[in-house]
């Protein structure tokens, strides 16, 4: 009996301390850290764009069940992140997560850190696929901090632990 309990209190708490992301994982260029469950790989891709070309700088990880974990920064011009664009910047954001098979499930404005930075919280389904995206501005850097992986995933403690893991640094 004293074994089963052992290994139900194991299995109870165990998981958690298992599913928690491990140290935090930083940038100084990129001016944040975060925790990942695992070390990321790190690449920088440009894109074009509305405002014209620009530097993705990304580190993801991939579970072996093929959940992801990923960080992006991107620096906008000045004119795109002026607060009269905000509403347009973050709808064009939206729109390249979604693509066009993508269904928007749930979006909602919110403020992130001690300083209230606006942002957005966006999730999208993709075929069987789900992406929870946090998009956060500061001054003329997006940060998106986003898990991809299957609903139960997506919404679970795990995700949860890594997107409010985020701390952007000076």
């Amino acid at each position: 009996m004293r074994a089963t309990l052992a290994s139900l209190a194991f299995m109870a708490f165990g998981g958690i301390a298992l599913a928690q992301p491990r140290a935090a994982y930083s940038s100084s260029e990129g001016k944040y850290s975060i925790k990942f469950p695992g070390e990321p790989k790190a690449t920088t891709n440009k894109t074009k764009s509305a405002v014209g070309e620009l530097k993705v700088n990304t580190a993801t990880y991939v579970t072996t069940d093929t959940n992801v974990f990923m960080i992006t920064y991107t620096d906008f011009p000045a004119s795109a992140t002026k607060p009269e664009h905000h509403g347009t910047l973050f709808d064009g954001l939206r729109d390249g997560l979604k693509g066009r098979e993508g269904k928007i499930v749930s979006e909602k404005e919110i403020e992130f850190g001690p300083d209230k930075l606006p942002g957005r919280e966006v999730v999208v389904d993709k075929g069987k696929q789900r992406v929870k995206s946090r998009i956060i501005l500061r001054d003329t850097r997006v940060y998106q901090v986003a898990v991809m992986g299957t609903a139960n995933f997506v919404d679970g403690q795990e995700a949860t632990g890594f997107l409010d893991s985020l701390e952007l640094t000076k």
